[in-house]
């Protein structure tokens, strides 16, 4: 029996890896018991064989025959109580006056001498004090920031391994901290200029805890504070080119503060008393800043008045100056500044147009929501304090946009003409920057359709096509295709169709105008290829049409609107309206009512 565990533990030095255990470590004090428990895996033993189990160091602690009877080994006599049923494949034993030459993993195998068991054991982690922890270190702290103070303890559980971490508690002026992830470093924001003691203390994941450290003295400094000007007259008027006013300044610092005076927020000069000459440069705010190498701050303001004309220092749109591009719909903001004592009247401009007024103000400022391409030119900024001349400053603003039809000239999309005749296609585009035009057509035709374009204004082109002799096949539709790379390209479909009769009319509205009279509305469609022109119609009965006159066309696909006279009062009548041109006539459209007012009533309401 004594050979057959020799061979085993020679072989177990080598094998322990092979065997790591499955389940969780034992974790034990020196001196204390550990109870070891664990299963071995379903097929590991072989049959009728019984196991051993091994320590760390490659020696055997016990063997198990196949009858359940365990052998303790001499070195573990004494010291293992063995507890497990080999039937249920349960490894159970303590271990006890555990010392640290005792961790690692305990291993176990099967009866044969190599016949290693895999995922079979169980790790023992025996439990040490932290090592107390060197003085706190921190970085440099000052009042109201972040400071960090840095803790240091050593482990001396073994084995090194044991996957356990250390955590630092914190105290301050012997009372302890609660911080929200105890740990080193511990981060904090400084809340006093006093000093403070810091102590930490080290402690184990489930273990054992250092002593406290040795206290960190940590003396915080500042910036400066409580800064105050001699005089402190709030206010000074002076004239033009005659000296400042002499204001000296202090503070609390540490280090000790260096100090700088600021106008509207530039240096003017160094040191802690103002100087200087004063010129219209020099009107506005003042302050002394002081600083070290922790922060700055800076005093009360004071007020210089130096009476000057207007200039306008700054102009811009989106802060920019100049000529200012914007896509369509960004905001724009145009904003001037103006030096002036005192105040000026100041206005802003979109040519002779006033957008605002700032009236004793030294700024003023205009907001486009939604910048239209329309609203590309010239801005300006006058203003003036009525002691010297007007002065201005002008942006140009620039809007990209995307093409769109051209609302503000008459578009045509269907033409008319007759066989072997000419015919000149248009379409009006708003766009910038100018776009290209491409015409086409899905079916062939033997036109040439390369066309032209023409800038009708910086943001207005107008595209054209002539089409000559035109023959059957190139009536119907034709296409155009505008691109100025931005918001992708836009389509638009013309129509050539042989000359005839105008479409009907649309939308045919009916409003009384008065006791004897109804205004009628309707909307031109399609002339067919020539001047158009519409016929009102009224009727009591549906049957009886009478002719309340003829309308030219406008020409631009508008509403069309015509006072039916000489009526009843209080009188439903029903309304119709056709159209006609040379080739002919449309069909009226369908009629519709209206109810003439009452005699008594109108006049009584145009007498309230």
């Amino acid at each position: 029996m004594l050979k057959i565990t020799t061979a085993i533990i020679v072989i177990r030095i080598t094998g322990v890896v092979s065997g790591a255990p499955s389940v969780s470590p034992v974790l034990s004090a020196v001196s204390d018991t550990a109870r070891f428990s664990w299963e071995i895996p379903q097929g590991g033993l072989g049959s009728g064989t019984g196991f051993y189990t091994v320590s760390p160091a490659g020696a055997a602690v016990f063997i198990v025959a196949s009858t359940g009877t365990a052998v303790i080994l001499p070195n573990y006599r004494g010291r293992v109580v063995y507890q497990g049923n080999i039937a249920a494949r349960s490894v159970t034993f303590t271990l006890s006056n555990i010392q640290t030459s005792d961790a690692g993993t305990y291993t176990c195998g099967a009866g044969g001498a190599t016949a290693i068991i895999q995922n079979c054991g169980q790790k023992l982690v025996v439990l040490g004090k932290p090592t107390t922890p060197v003085r706190p270190v921190s970085t440099t702290p000052v009042y109201n920031q972040q400071v960090t103070l840095t803790c240091s303890s050593t482990s001396t559980t073994v084995p090194a391994d044991h996957g356990l971490t250390l955590t630092y508690t914190w105290q301050r002026d012997n009372t302890n901290i609660t911080v929200p992830s105890p740990g080193s470093p511990y981060n904090f924001t400084v809340s006093s200029r006093d000093s403070h003691i810091y102590r930490c203390r080290a402690r184990e994941s489930q273990g054992l805890e250092s002593e406290r450290s040795q206290g960190y003295n940590m003396e915080p400094q500042y910036g400066p504070y409580q800064i105050s000007l001699t005089p402190s007259t709030p206010s000074y008027t002076v004239t033009e080119h005659h000296a400042l006013p002499s204001i000296t300044c202090s503070a609390l610092c540490r280090p000790g503060c260096t100090y700088r005076w600021l106008h509207n927020g530039t240096t003017v000069s160094s040191g802690a008393m103002l100087q200087g000459q004063a010129d219209r440069s020099e009107t506005g705010s003042y302050r002394c800043q002081p600083s070290n190498t922790h922060g700055r701050s800076d005093s009360v303001t004071v007020s210089v008045d130096v009476q000057y004309p207007a200039t306008v220092s700054m102009f811009t749109a989106n802060s920019l100056g100049g000529s200012v591009t914007v896509n369509e719909s960004d905001p724009v903001t145009l904003r001037c500044q103006v030096d002036s004592n005192p105040s000026s009247v100041i206005r802003l401009l979109n040519g002779t147009e006033e957008l605002t007024r700032a009236d004793n103000s030294l700024t003023a400022e205009y907001r486009l929501e939604s910048a239209d391409c329309r609203q590309r030119g010239n801005y300006s900024c006058t203003a003036t304090n009525y002691i010297g001349a007007l002065v201005s400053q002008r942006v140009e603003l620039l809007v990209t946009c995307s093409p769109r039809l051209d609302g503000a000239v008459s578009q045509q999309l269907e033409y008319a003409c007759r066989l072997g005749g000419n015919v000149n296609l248009s379409v009006s585009v708003l766009a910038f920057s100018p776009p290209t035009f491409t015409w086409g057509r899905t079916t062939s035709t033997s036109q040439d359709l390369t066309g032209s374009s023409s800038l009708v204004s910086d943001i207005s082109v107008t595209a054209r096509l002539h089409l000559t002799n035109l023959q059957q096949q190139d009536f119907g539709e034709y296409s155009l295709t505008v691109n100025n790379g931005i918001g992708g390209s836009v389509a638009y479909t013309l129509s050539i169709v042989s000359e005839g009769p105008p479409s009907t009319p649309t939308t045919v509205s009916v409003y009384p105008e008065g006791p004897s009279s109804l205004r009628v509305f309707w909307k031109e469609e399609f002339n067919g290829g020539a001047t158009q022109t519409f016929t009102v119609e009224y009727s009591t009965d549906e049957e009886d049409w009478k002719t309340a006159g003829t309308y030219e066309e406008t020409g631009r696909g508008n509403y069309v609107t015509s006072v039916v006279r000489d009526l009843n009062p209080g009188t439903v009548y029903y309304v119709r309206v056709a159209a006609s041109n040379k080739f002919g006539s449309s069909t009226y459209t369908e009629h519709v009512t209206g109810l003439t007012g009452n005699k008594v009533d109108y006049y009584e309401r145009l007498q309230d």
